[in-house]
């Protein structure tokens, strides 16, 4: 009865091993968003140089004229498609005599606009190349080598394109445009808003 019993189940066996469809080797799973080492998520640090050109200023004096600078920077890659990051950008800038006199400078001094920012980048591909829009909002710090004379708050719009020469290094440009409202300009407590463009290209390290 026993060995009755083997020869039936080995029948069985031999019969759904016959009739099984064969295994297909292309039944593989795909990620959905494969490893993209140019779209990995990652801190990132970098420096950049600045130009700045001032459109436009209202208020009862305008101080500021164009200038440059440099900025530096530490951000995060969040996704695929967003990075935030943390900007410290302070540009140079000249000034009339008249408008440094006022307000106790010597007349060759140089002006001094620190930016602390923070804004999000989106990104519109993945590759070596990744153009990305821009936005933010920041404080902003008008003074010059040893005091702040004028401060308040700014947001910045824009957007620039990312160059990856390896998946650890990358170069930049953009382009931004900056709404400043400084508070407390001069001794007269006026007002004034700055309207500014800022070019800029960088070096950045990816970790």
């Amino acid at each position: 009865m026993r060995n009755r019993s083997l020869l039936v189940a080995a029948a069985v066996f031999s019969t759904v091993i016959a009739f099984a469809p064969p295994a297909r080797a292309d039944w593989v799973w795909v990620p959905r968003h494969p490893y993209n080492p140019y779209a990995r998520r990652h801190f990132y640090m970098g420096i950049e140089g600045v130009g700045a050109v001032v459109l436009a200023q209202s208020g009862p004096r305008a101080f500021l004229r164009d200038g440059g600078g440099f900025g530096l920077f530490l951000g995060g890659r969040l996704s695929r498609w967003f990075a935030l990051e943390f900007t410290w950008q302070p540009t140079f800038h000249s000034s009339t005599q008249d408008d440094l006199l006022a307000i106790g400078q010597p007349a060759d001094a140089r002006l001094l606009l620190n930016a602390l920012t923070v804004d999000g980048k989106v990104f519109f591909a993945h590759g070596r190349v990744q153009p990305f829009f821009m936005f933010g909002l920041g404080g902003y710090f008008l003074g010059d080598n040893v005091s702040i004379f004028g401060s308040g708050p700014g947001y910045q719009l824009g957007g620039g394109v990312d160059f990856w020469l390896d998946p650890h290094i990358s170069i930049g440009v953009k382009l931004l445009y900056r709404g400043i409202d400084l508070i407390d300009y001069d001794a007269r407590n006026d007002d004034t808003y700055i309207s500014m463009f800022t070019a800029a290209v960088d070096f950045t390290g990816r970790f």
